[in-house]
């Protein structure tokens, strides 16, 4: 069974199977699905910015055919999920971001600056970064941010810049991931206790369940290490609202 997410103008068709040929027959008959639907609502699929892709931890035969990656929601896919790509991407877009700041350098004060650090930078190292914050390649993109720090706060190429994350209410990469891994549980409230499994009264009965994977490669999403991250909160922090665990 298909599922479809829509998203203003752009439509998406995901589905699971066990093999690639019923993988690619499926998608196959999902687009002719779509198609048609589309036609009988006097709408035209655009087939030149349609792509069929294929997530998996294996070889796939016929390889070179398949589309080895795309955009969605402005995060690039790579057909593995290793995220080197769009890794890439933010990186370039954060060393363009720190030649910005450098410019400004000499002409804005250190409030305006940092306004252009969280536009130019901070903006595209924290997009979407609960889905690949995980990932091996996220230090270099810590090391562009603290770079774009020491800009900021005018610091020389090796000078410590800790306490400057501090001083500017700035958070650090790791740190960033983790937050919004805790913003994710608090906008997705539909979570199972340890006390809806059982009536023992345990120490942990008020922590959240992270859902079972049996592989330890699909436990880097958001749906495991979220749960994670927010059971160690102490107990005033998980009750406090969305809006004030924001703040």
């Amino acid at each position: 069974m298909a599922n479809f997410t829509l998203f203003a103008d752009g439509t998406t068709v995901s589905h699971t199977a066990n093999s690639f040929e019923r993988s690619m027959a499926q998608s196959l008959a999902a687009q002719d699905e779509a198609e048609l639907w589309f036609c009988s609502n006097k709408l035209l699929l655009n087939k030149d910015k349609t792509k069929i892709m294929v997530f998996s931890m294996r070889g796939l035969p016929g390889d070179s055919d398949l589309v080895g990656e795309a955009k969605f929601l402005g995060v690039t896919l790579d057909r593995r999920l290793q995220w080197v790509l769009h890794i890439d991407s933010v990186a370039g877009k954060a060393t363009k971001g720190i030649y910005v700041l450098r410019s400004l350098s000499s002409c804005v004060s250190v409030a305006i600056f940092k306004m252009a650090y969280f536009a130019v930078c901070h903006s595209h190292i924290s997009y979407a970064i609960p889905a690949w914050g995980h990932s091996s390649g996220v230090h270099r993109l810590f090391a562009l941010q603290r770079r774009a720090v020491r800009v900021v706060s005018r610091l020389g190429y090796r000078d410590d810049c800790r306490d400057t994350f501090v001083k500017l209410g700035i958070l650090t990469e790791p740190c960033l991931y983790i937050f919004e891994n805790l913003l994710f549980v608090k906008r997705n409230s539909n979570y199972v206790t340890h006390g809806d499994v059982h009536e023992h009264n345990t120490t942990h009965k008020n922590n959240l369940v992270p859902p079972y994977w049996r592989l330890r490669r699909c436990q880097d999403g958001p749906g495991y290490w979220a749960v994670k991250f927010f059971d160690v909160l102490p107990e005033g922090l998980k009750s406090l609202p969305f809006k004030d665990l924001k703040v």
